[in-house]
């Protein structure tokens, strides 16, 4: 949300006159007219940009609105005629251009023009994008602003039964007893059932990534990840960190750009201090503050001064965590502890003349031949979506695929080259 001076606009707005039952509506072909009603996707809804006491309106699809040439239209870039003066009118606002005119509705076509004065068809109302539930545009300005956010209560209870159903039919539950690692993984997954498809599309989130990273944003792939806490904590000996696609795979000096991805993490399960061994951290900038620095191209050293800042990463089922860029992500922090715990322990019993009652051979044949703790072991599914010009990391669901998956499968078509 926008503040100067009394002034206060949402990222995300519908424009509706004052006086007509009508919204400015900017078609995915550029064109400006006029409904009586918005689409229920938000595509008709606008981003906004202030500067200063200045606005720019911008479509979904990448459309300004403009006045260049006394008219109003649209244009792929913003200058001068594409921002407004922002005049506050109660709780409604009317727009003047650089030249002193005012954006106007009529009930006929052409429904905007300009007017010389601010009078009833010059005053528009301004409504909030709001999808379920969630007042989306407060979580655009979050993502401009530090990089992440977290949408709670997404996804119900049976939405989370079907989709761990479709992880578990994908081979993404770690089948192997005793455990042979401490994740297992299922790539590919975006085409692989109707419930799948809709969280890969899931509209919300499709208008953070197509108003923050590009209108023509594309799906890289989903995978799910499930982590066993206890093999963590007892197999592993030390922490390793990594970055999403397409960063992950970038090589020497890494890569310029560090807003080509937005990550979706979606929680199937609830993430707290006794089942996550998961940490993030964003990353520091290196090269005069443009190249994000990444784990597999830094010294322990250079690890070691990024992930001092590292926060723990919790949260509730059915919730997703959305991050810009190359977030630094570690899932196996706490490698080791439960040793270093016994180590502490026998130590305390020793001096304090208690005697072991096992030895140290028998305590690790019984730990590695435990059953799983299935609290233990969290999972989620993870969509990354990237610039239109990044390469996508999994292969795209055939045309058959999609069209078995109907309506999702279409929307997911739109994420596809």
């Amino acid at each position: 949300m926008s503040r100067r001076g009394q002034i206060s606009i949402d990222k995300i707005v519908a424009l509706r006159s004052s006086v007509l039952p009508l919204y400015v509506i900017v078609g995915a072909d550029g064109t400006v007219t006029a409904a009586d009603e918005v689409s229920e996707d938000g595509n008709d809804f606008l981003t906004t940009q202030m500067y200063g006491d200045q606005i720019s309106f911008r479509s979904i699809s990448g459309d300004f609105l403009s006045t260049e040439g006394g008219e109003v239209s649209t244009r792929r870039y913003c200058s001068a005629d594409e921002r407004f003066q922002v005049e506050k009118r109660d709780t409604q606002y009317a727009f003047r251009t650089r030249y002193g005119k005012y954006l106007s509705m009529q009930d006929h076509a052409p429904f905007m023009r300009l007017a010389d004065q601010a009078e009833e068809t010059e005053v528009f109302q301004l409504f909030s994008l709001i999808l379920n539930g969630v007042n989306v545009g407060n979580q655009l300005e979050a993502l401009e602003r530090s990089g992440s956010t977290t949408l709670e209560g997404l996804l119900d209870e049976g939405q989370i039964s079907d989709l761990r159903n479709d992880v578990a039919e994908n081979g993404g539950m770690g089948d192997a007893s005793p455990p042979t690692g401490h994740e297992t993984r299922a790539a590919c997954l975006a085409g692989r059932s109707i419930g799948l498809a809709r969280l890969a599309s899931y509209p919300a989130v499709l208008q953070l990534v197509r108003r923050l990273l590009s209108p023509a944003a594309r799906l890289s792939g989903l995978e799910s990840c499930r982590t066993d806490a206890d093999f963590v904590r007892k197999e592993l000996e030390v922490t390793s960190w990594h970055v999403v696609h397409p960063y992950s795979s970038a090589e020497y000096p890494g890569v310029i750009d560090a807003r080509m991805s937005l990550t979706a993490t979606w929680f199937l399960d609830d993430l707290d201090s006794s089942n996550s061994t998961w940490s993030w951290v964003r990353p520091t900038m290196t090269d005069g503050a443009h190249v994000p620095r990444l784990p597999h191209l830094s010294s322990p050293e250079e690890v070691s001064a990024v992930v001092g800042n590292a926060q723990p990463l919790t949260a509730r089922r059915g919730s997703v965590m959305l991050y810009v860029g190359p977030m630094w992500m570690s899932n196996n922090i706490g490698a080791a502890s439960f040793w270093k715990d016994y180590d502490a322990q026998t130590r305390y019993k020793h001096l304090s003349g208690q005697k072991e009652q096992s030895s140290f051979r028998s305590l690790t044949d019984a730990q590695r031949s435990a059953p799983i703790k299935e609290e233990l072991c969290p999972v989620f599914l993870q969509a990354t979506y990237v610039r239109e010009y990044v390469a996508l990391r999994d292969e795209p669901p055939s045309p058959l695929v999609l069209a078995d998956l109907g309506e999702h499968g279409a929307a997911l078509a739109r994420l596809l080259p």
